[in-house]
């Protein structure tokens, strides 16, 4: 269900691939350590992709972070979400 350039998005290092089924890919940013799966739902077509985080791999569920249009939106809220996190522990390092 996840289209070839769906999937080259999801490539290139940012992220290890955990699993991949028809209708989810569930990763891991490897800047931050955080964990996400994108959904793919055949029944909206308004908002058809959804995606899902945790905090860590140990984390034993995720919670629904955000609902979108496409799978090139979900990866770059994940990332924007990677920038915000490591910006916030840069601050909490250094006492900004």
């Amino acid at each position: 269900m996840f289209t070839k350039s769906e999937k080259k998005l999801l490539g290139g290092g940012y992220f290890t691939i955990i699993r991949e089924e028809e209708k989810f890919i569930e990763l891991q940013s490897k800047n931050t350590g955080h964990c996400w799966m994108i959904f793919k739902k055949t029944y909206d077509r308004d908002k058809p992709v959804v995606l899902y985080h945790k905090h860590t791999a140990n984390t034993d569920w995720y919670h629904e972070h955000r609902n979108t249009c496409t799978v090139k939106n979900a990866v770059a809220n994940i990332k924007l979400h990677d920038d915000y996190v490591l910006k916030h522990k840069e601050v909490e390092k250094n006492g900004i």
